[in-house]
């Protein structure tokens, strides 16, 4: 499976996110309540209301409760605005009755008055249909008659009248279960904000009757945006007129609860639907990203997710049929992908300068900040680990600029902390190499992020020893430091040209030896990254796959006893890995003798 579906969970099988304890609550409320009642779940949309419903419905259906199911959006299609609302009312009363199926027991005159209703809320739709003027409620009475039983409908309130009498008869006949009628209201911020407020007040007038529970899944900003035309834009003054209207009609407000959602089973299950298998760290380190970008909506985690498939898919592809041995970590490219969706102006600095750990009051420069300024805001701040250093401050000083940059900034900062945690000395290589792919799926109009793609959002290969030399020198690297990464790389440049399996990959950062006869996870022999500017070392790890790590660090112990455990050391992983330290500790002669001897265990002869 490569993508998973944006449908709402339709039982309590599907429930990846924990809600039924929310819904088992709503339930047991909903069944001891006083009735009339009218439920509003709120939250934005994609927050899960629809999903929460549905487990509704399922519990309630199996404890003497009635219920039928209205998706206002389907009965707003092709109509105009004043004909959604006799079209749900419709669609409400002949729903219930499907969903009562052999339970839906009324009397002939019953049934008769049923017909009278159903045929009185379509007429008000033809008569609007017709008459751009409103609810014409003689009118509708004319076209759709009476039938032969029952007192007449005449206006709204013998509408509201018949509705209480078929329900109420309903509830009474013994030969079903039925102690109340729950209707759900799904999909009303899909719709027209004018019109889902007309629906609200047609649904309070007519449906504010005995045995009758209403659950609406409705947001309270659509509320807000649809009663402007009656109050003004919402402002502090008139706020109570709008929180008024709404009181009125939700007698039980219910925020959707997405902060107690059970993120990382959602994560994990849907990630291994699609092939990615996680460890317990590895499910909390994914499930921290999401919490720092696109938090916890299940919506938006459902496309978050299949847009990682996609470019994973890509990544896999990509690197098969690479030779270099290299391997973009999933986790990196995860995290990228959630910067470029919820941060782009963010990601956009990321592209322009892949290693943010070297982000200095020159690149903020560069990025319009004014030095002084961010200090002196954050000193205002007090002490943080957060903005101790200059990256952090760079970072904290570009979201200022941005309203909802601001408002995450916190988020930002520990994502790109745990980035920082999770690869240490791989961070700046991971990054480049993630970048080509996320990049793919970016939409940023902005022209100077659009070349920085071209130029850092696809991985760099030097093509040989000459032009990496020449970035070397470029970077400003001292010579002697250059001179020594050369002859190591030289002779090992040389023996490739020699060795069909071997390939060597000049990355902008480091160097890899690879052994393309062996299989893929046992392919890289040398990792090496670039010296610095002006230490003499460089950090380099002779990987577990030579074989040869024992016989390597023996040789150097005895021929280097000053190299201490701090500087020379078996990592989890199985590598041996030297870091640049040593070139400091040996000084130069002697850290090339070193470099010789690691090169002739591994028989290189350098």
């Amino acid at each position: 499976m490569l993508s998973i579906t944006d449908k709402p969970i339709q039982n309590s099988d599907e429930d990846l996110l924990k809600v039924e304890r929310h819904s088992n609550a709503l339930t047991d409320f909903i069944l001891r309540s006083d009735t009339p009642l009218t439920i509003g779940l709120q939250g934005e949309w994609g927050s899960g209301k629809t999903s929460l419903m549905y487990l509704l419905r399922e519990k309630l259906q199996t404890s003497q409760v009635a219920t039928a199911w209205v998706n206002t959006w389907e009965y707003s299609m092709f109509r105009g605005a004043h004909e959604t609302t006799p079209a749900v009312l419709q669609g409400l009363l002949i729903k219930l009755k499907e969903s009562c199926g052999d339970q839906w027991t009324l009397n002939d005159q019953a049934k008769e008055k049923w017909k009278s209703v159903v045929r009185f809320a379509g007429a008000l739709g033809n008569q609007l249909l017709s008459n751009q003027t409103g609810l014409d409620a003689k009118a509708a009475l004319n076209e759709a008659g009476n039938g032969s039983g029952g007192s007449k409908i005449t206006d709204i309130a013998d509408l509201k009248a018949a509705i209480a009498e078929i329900i109420a008869k309903l509830i009474a006949d013994p030969r079903n279960d039925f102690k109340r009628v729950v209707f759900f209201i799904d999909d009303l911020d899909r719709i027209s904000p004018t019109d889902a407020v007309e629906v609200l007040e047609a649904l309070k007038n007519v449906f504010d009757i005995p045995h009758c529970i209403f659950v609406l899944a409705i947001d309270y900003e659509v509320v807000v945006k649809g009663l402007e035309g009656k109050f003004g834009p919402k402002t502090d003054e008139n706020e109570r007129e709008f929180r008024s209207f709404f009181d009125k009609i939700i007698q039980l407000p219910f925020s959707m609860p997405t902060g107690t959602y059970d993120i990382e089973n959602f994560l994990a299950a849907k990630l291994t639907e699609l092939g990615v298998q996680l460890t317990n760290e590895q499910k909390e380190a994914f499930a921290k990203v999401v919490k720092h970008t696109v938090g916890y909506n299940p919506r938006s985690l459902k496309r978050y997710i299949n847009s990682f498939s996609l470019l994973n898919s890509i990544r896999k592809l990509d690197e098969e049929d690479g030779e270099d041995g290299s391997e973009t970590d999933e986790l990196m490219l995860f995290a990228l992908l959630g910067i470029q969706i919820s941060y782009p102006k963010v990601f956009r600095m990321l592209m322009a300068s892949p290693n943010y750990l070297a982000w200095d009051p020159s690149f903020g420069a560069r990025n319009g900040l004014e030095w002084e300024k961010v200090l002196e805001s954050i000193s205002k701040l007090g002490d943080s680990e957060l903005t101790d250093e200059d990256w952090e401050k760079v970072l904290w000083g570009s979201c200022q600029r941005d309203a909802y940059l601001k408002s995450r900034v916190t988020s930002v900062l520990e994502l790109f902390n745990l980035l920082r945690s999770q690869f240490g000395d791989r961070l700046h290589d991971q990054i480049e190499q993630a970048m080509a792919f996320a990049a793919i799926t970016s939409v940023d109009d902005d022209a100077s992020a659009k070349q920085a793609v071209e130029k850092s959002g696809k991985r760099i290969r030097f093509e040989g020893l000459d032009v990496k030399l020449e970035q070397l020198k470029e970077r400003g690297i001292k010579a002697e430091n250059i001179e020594v990464w050369k002859m190591l790389w030289a002779q090992i440049d040389e023996r490739a040209k020699h060795a069909e399996s071997l390939q060597i990959n000049y990355a902008k950062t480091s160097c890899t030896l690879n052994d393309t006869s062996k299989p893929r996870e046992q392919r890289q022999q040398i990792f090496c990254v670039d010296p610095g500017k002006t230490s003499l070392g460089m950090r380099f790890w002779v990987k577990k796959a030579t074989g040869k790590t024992l016989q390597v660090k023996e040789r150097l112990n005895k021929e280097f006893p000053e190299i201490n455990q701090t500087l020379m050391f078996e990592t989890e992983g199985g590598d041996l890995l030297i870091e640049s330290g040593v070139g400091g500790v040996l000084g130069k002669a002697k850290y090339v003798e070193l470099l010789r001897s690691v090169m002739d265990e591994l028989g290189f002869n350098v």
